[in-house]
């Protein structure tokens, strides 16, 4: 019930929203709108090679609109990654699945090693690194996190961190303060963009209403030839 209930708060075109709530069913059932083009995880894995640069960066904007939105209504998603965003029929993006999300300022969750997706693990490389260390989930996470996400869109799917285990990978963001070079092709300006998302002070990570107006900008001077 309280994923319904932070769902029904919400109403904004890059988020998926929420119909219905079968109660009288176990478990409940949350009836959502129709995103007939699926996961960004997917498509992005299908046409491999082939999604044109303005493509993804229309999806890394979207995906900032809608995460914008939810930092204005003080929701920590805490689970921003591909899989987790649906496409719509016009392949816009809708920010999804609220099972882990919250409506309070910080979140500090001990049971996060307890924490389980579908594949039965841990998300650990999405994850920021105060999450990791301390377990500490803020807007300032989701902002580490969608850095993550956009890394994704630029690599076509791949998983992050490639080659490395999630234990090997918590020791280098935590440890070792590593952090992934964007993919080749990424425009200077929307690397630049993720890199300070990897902030590893969370102050100094910029707000998602910020980060999507700079890439709004980016993408108005793009069609424009400037």
């Amino acid at each position: 019930m309280k994923e319904a209930r932070l769902m029904r708060k919400y109403n904004h075109k890059h988020v998926v929203k929420i119909l219905g709530v079968a109660v009288h069913e176990h478990p409940l059932m949350l009836v959502m709108e129709v995103c007939p083009n699926g996961s960004l995880l997917s498509y992005l894995r299908k046409n491999k090679g082939s999604t044109p640069l303005s493509e993804k960066l229309r999806f890394s904007t979207e995906a900032s609109d809608g995460l914008a939105y939810l930092e204005k209504k003080l929701c920590i998603h805490r689970d921003i990654a591909a899989r987790n965003c649906l496409l719509g029929a016009k392949y816009e993006i809708k920010i999804a699945d609220f099972g882990m999300s919250d409506d309070k300022v910080i979140v500090h969750d001990d049971t996060l090693e307890k924490a389980r997706l579908p594949c039965g693990s841990v998300p650990v490389k999405w994850l920021a690194p105060e999450t990791l260390q301390d377990k500490i989930y803020s807007l300032k996470t989701d902002v580490w996190s969608y850095g993550v996400l956009v890394w994704e869109i630029y690599a076509d799917g791949a998983e992050p961190y490639p080659g490395l285990t999630r234990l090997q990978t918590r020791a280098k963001i935590v440890v070792q303060n590593y952090r992934m070079e964007m993919p080749k092709d990424t425009p200077k300006s929307v690397a630049d963009i993720v890199y300070s998302c990897w902030e590893k002070d969370p102050a100094r990570r910029p707000e998602m209403s910020r980060i999507f107006r700079m890439l709004r900008e980016i993408g108005e001077r793009s069609r424009s030839g400037n």
